[in-house]
């Protein structure tokens, strides 16, 4: 039997999807063009964290509590591999294909001197995990970025994460807490250090534990949460940004679930159902369009306004083009399964 769609999931994803276009968006000003930094759309920081930072940690603990909400009750290992595997491999060799022929035509040539046998990470979703690592394997990286094998590796996971919580909730708490400490404070290095699995499953697993166990927030969390993303917002604590990835990212999902409730506009909740359909085309996506878009465009010298208007074009762009993606892995998975 389908469940019921969790509208807070889906206003939560809206977010972090939203979070990581502007991250992407800015980061041209932020990196490139930082005498223009202030031209960045809306803005680069949400409760003291990059923006990018924020949009991430929503969308680990949005994957933990969806899983946990669709496999809480039983779970079989085939059908939930087989289940992973459907939805994130074939659309991503979609698009990767498309990517790859665009650059092929645009460099007109394939990338020289990289072992054939290293396209292997590519097929398994591993490049851009990898390279944000800093492991130097020469590779066919263009499109999927950290994130993706990052979630790969914890939907690996997620059938061990299950039995924990389910069984031994206080147990596992403290021994993911113990490994999610000591990583990252002997880890370096700013995105090598968020980009390790160990310091993801935190915010992975408790999106599992509210589901399980929660499942709503009252007013005196929601306000409590309010606070300690204000509070991160002016003070500049000692602790490694990692370490305020997690706390805040996890305050910030308990407010939102506790502003969603009191969002019950049709409109509103059926546009959070379409791009919540569409995020994982839109991840696959957003990144090369930006970066070809904006190229066109003097950044340097982009009015605030024009930069705006920029964005807005992008997100058109972009939600074009992850839509016909999203069409095309559904009617060839379609036609697989007749």
């Amino acid at each position: 039997m389908k469940k019921e769609r969790l509208f807070y999931l889906d206003f939560i994803r809206t977010i972090a999807t939203i979070s990581i276009l502007l991250t992407h968006f800015n980061a041209i000003y932020i990196f490139s063009y930082p005498e223009q930094s202030d031209k960045a759309v809306i803005t680069s920081r949400v409760f003291g964290l990059y923006i990018g930072d924020f949009g991430v940690s929503l969308f680990f603990i949005i994957s933990g509590a969806a899983l946990m909400y669709i496999y809480g009750e039983k779970m079989d290992l085939k059908t939930f591999y087989y289940k992973r595997f459907k939805s994130i491999f074939p659309m991503f060799w979609l698009a990767y294909f498309f990517a790859f022929l665009y650059y092929f035509f645009i460099n007109k040539s394939i990338p020289a001197g990289i072992p054939k046998r290293n396209f292997l990470l590519t097929i398994f979703g591993f490049d851009g995990y990898l390279s944000s690592l800093g492991v130097h394997v020469p590779n066919f990286y263009i499109l999927g970025e950290w994130f993706l094998g990052a979630i790969i590796l914890l939907y690996l996971i997620f059938p061990l994460l299950r039995i924990g919580v389910k069984k031994y909730p206080v147990l596992s708490a403290l021994i993911v807490g113990i490994i999610y400490i000591v990583c990252s404070s002997i880890c370096s290095g700013g995105l090598t250090k968020s980009c390790i699995i160990f310091n993801r499953i935190p915010e992975m697993i408790f999106g599992m534990y509210f589901i399980e166990y929660y499942n709503k927030v009252n007013v005196k969390v929601a306000i409590i949460s309010l606070l300690i993303c204000i509070i991160n917002s002016f003070v500049d604590f000692p602790f490694n940004s990692t370490i305020q990835t997690t706390y805040v990212g996890i305050a910030a999902f308990m407010l939102l679930v506790y502003i969603s409730t009191h969002l019950n506009n049709s409109m509103l909740i059926k546009f959070c159902e379409k791009i919540s359909k569409y995020s994982y085309a839109v991840f696959l996506v957003h990144h090369i369009l930006i970066q070809e878009i904006t190229k066109s465009y003097d950044m340097s010298t982009i009015s605030r306004t024009n930069s705006y208007v920029l964005f807005i074009l992008c997100c058109v762009v972009i939600g074009f083009f992850a839509k016909i993606l999203f069409s095309i892995d559904y009617y060839i998975s379609k036609e697989i399964t007749k």
